[in-house]
């Protein structure tokens, strides 16, 4: 195979090894067909054995992965090191660390190696490689050769073991070969200080302890020059993906759906963090729209457009050819200004303009005249991602709090970053080359600051600086606002559907539960109503009324497809004003960048630019914002050392 390979090939190289794995540590080596892991990993056979010549060599790639860990270990600057033998025993519990729940694999890949010439010769690799590693701070062979058979060594016999610890099996034997190394001396506790003297660290704050709050700083945490605090003014964190619970229901702030999970950005959070979560897709037959007060299934694949009521027969045949070019990326969408314009120069028919509307006005959670003022080339992008998802609507098991927690977790374990909660940042002034941050329990310095919050906070705590007439283009920005009903009920009452959205009065609802079992105790059902608004009010009475209606619209819809709702509620939740995102995507709001000229601070939050809309932009800026942040410590570490 060549030795160069496009990133997307490397990614999905990678997927099929990382697919591979977990069912082997699941089930065993042994228990685990090539065929199973396509299924799996949603490849063809062709494309399996492009990458790999049989399983065999998918089990070899366990020992190439751990390479890279030697090849940065063996760069570490000697400056940097605080003991020889911390250092080197440092280097054998990082790569222990990634074995501990595989004996069956590791069991596995010993047996193969003794008949499978490819994997015995990778495994030969890594000991020679280790070898010469380890010989670069401990230049004795016998010494070296010790060191790292009782790694070898310790790391089989555990894994014939049953409920062994690997981690403190390795210590204990790396302690009593290093008192034999010591020869006369008497063996003392293990050695395992980090392998880095105190040196620069660069401090950031992250003011706001939301998605892209977390994301960002559980990044930054995993660098060992960076350090900080994340400050959130609320008690909990999550921000708008807050998770709660009450009689047994979990109710999200958010909806906790993710549109093309397959192609998503939490499927960069996933392998580079090393997140875990489960996720099922919404049954696509079971997903309809009302119009005109018939029903009709939602054309998400072939066989329910076929179905589709919505479209005449020439319409579809259309509708076909536009989903085509967008996935070509060919479509004139993106060469408009909004799709207003786009739809205003279209030939298509009627019903196709209204479809497209209503397409954007639930992907994008807006009232219809939003959705014609959505750019182009936003519509275009977002579009080319969710036609070729293979899984377009899922609901992540368990709510957002999945993903919070791990993040929290994350940033926790660290040991190099604080989270304040409850501590709103009140203050930012410029002193002796340092950020002074004021909070009401006091004053704190930082090397960099990250907004992770709306950017209408932003604006206001920036007012009164110098940074304040650079944010003048965003002081407007207006939100994405939506009316959120939800109702858990203790047993269910109906499931016609799992998904109904009405296209007259621009209402949906979601049986959540229908998707996702984890949210509501044994028997019950929870359902989320949401309605898009307008912002465009005369008076603050006609605000009131207009939501007074949108509320009888939605407990009307209640009434028609879950009659008998209203003597079963167990939990009801109605926010008649619940942000969605901080900034909605049409032209006359400008989304903030992750970096702005003159300005020297980072922003990341659904209101920046990234990729994607609400919770995916909220992702992915963090994840921008948190790389060029490293990318600059890494500079200055080198600088530095130099």
């Amino acid at each position: 195979m060549a030795t160069f390979m496009r990133a997307a090939t490397q990614k999905k190289r990678r997927r099929v090894i990382d697919t591979a794995v977990r069912l082997f540590v699941e089930r065993g080596y042994e228990q685990v067909s090539v065929d199973e892991i396509i299924q799996t990993a949603n490849i063809s056979k062709g494309t399996f054995y492009h990458y790999f010549e049989s399983k065999e060599e998918l089990l070899a790639e366990l020992t190439t992965a751990q390479m890279d860990i030697v090849e940065r270990w063996v760069q570490t600057s000697p400056a940097h090191v605080v003991s020889l033998e911390g250092h080197i025993n440092r280097l054998f519990l990082d790569l222990a660390s990634n074995y501990t729940d595989m004996p069956k694999v590791i069991r596995s890949l010993t047996a193969v190696a003794m008949s499978n010439d490819n994997v015995r010769r990778k495994h030969a690799e890594q000991l020679g490689a280790l070898e010469a590693a380890v010989m670069k701070w401990l230049p004795d062979r016998r010494k070296s050769e010790l060191i790292v058979t009782t790694y070898f060594g310790t790391l089989n016999v555990w894994a014939y073991q049953e409920d062994a610890s690997l981690i403190a099996m390795l210590q204990s034997n790396l302690s009593a070969a290093w008192a034999g190394l010591r020869a006369a001396e008497l063996p003392e506790p293990l050695d395992i200080t980090t392998n880095e003297k105190e040196g620069y660290r660069m401090k950031v704050a992250i003011i706001g302890g939301g998605l892209a709050g977390l994301t960002a700083a559980a990044y930054l945490s995993e660098q060992p020059s960076v350090e900080g605090v994340l400050y959130e003014r609320s008690p909990q964190l999550g921000g708008r993906a807050f998770t709660y619970e009450k009689a047994g229901f979990t109710l999200n702030y958010g909806a906790h759906a993710v549109y093309g999970i397959d192609r998503h950005e939490l499927s960069n959070l996933e392998s580079e963090l090393g997140l875990s979560f489960g996720s099922k897709q919404v049954d696509k037959r079971k997903v309809v729209y009302a119009k005109n007060e018939k029903l009709t299934p939602a054309p998400l694949d072939a066989m329910n457009l076929m179905k589709t009521d919505l479209l005449p027969s020439s319409q579809k045949v259309r509708f076909v050819a536009e989903i085509a070019a967008i996935i070509a990326n060919i479509h004139n969408m993106k060469n408009y200004r909004t799709l207003g314009d786009y739809l205003a120069e279209s030939d298509s028919g009627e019903d196709l303009k209204e479809l497209w509307e209503h397409l954007v006005c639930s992907n994008f959670f807006i009232a219809p005249s939003d959705a014609r003022n959505v750019p182009g080339p936003v519509i275009g992008e977002y579009y080319h991602n969710l036609f070729l998802s293979s899984r377009p609507v899922n609901y992540v098991l368990g709510s957002w709090a999945v993903i919070t927690n791990q993040l929290k977790g994350k940033i926790e374990s660290s040991g190099r970053w604080g989270i304040k909660l409850q501590e709103a940042v009140e203050e930012i002034r410029y002193e002796n080359r340092k950020y002074k941050l004021r909070s009401k329990n006091g004053e704190d310095e930082f090397d960099r600051i990250v907004f992770a919050m709306p950017v209408q906070q932003v604006v206001k705590l920036l007012r009164g600086t110098p940074w304040e007439p650079f944010l003048a283009d965003y002081e407007g920005a207006t939100p994405t606002e939506v009316m959120v009903y939800d109702i858990g009920l203790s047993e269910v009452v109906a499931r016609p559907f799992s998904y109904i959205s009405d296209m007259n009065r621009k209402l949906f609802i979601s049986d959540v539960s229908a998707t996702d079992h984890t949210v509501v105790p044994e028997g019950g059902q929870l359902l989320q109503g949401i309605a898009y608004l307008s912002d465009q009010f005369e008076s603050e009475e006609h605000r009131k009324k207009y939501l007074d209606e949108k509320t009888t619209q939605m407990e009307d819809m209640f009434d028609m497809h879950y009659p008998g709702w209203r003597e079963k509620v167990a939990v009801k939740r109605v926010s008649k004003k619940a942000m969605v995102s901080s900034v909605k995507n049409v032209v006359s709001n400008r989304l903030l960048p992750v970096r702005m000229e003159h300005v020297p601070f980072y922003f990341c939050g659904d209101g920046c630019e990234g990729k994607g809309e609400l919770a995916e932009r909220a992702f992915s800026s963090a994840r921008a914002a948190a790389k060029q942040l490293i990318a600059e410590a890494r500079k200055e570490e080198l600088q530095l050392v130099r």
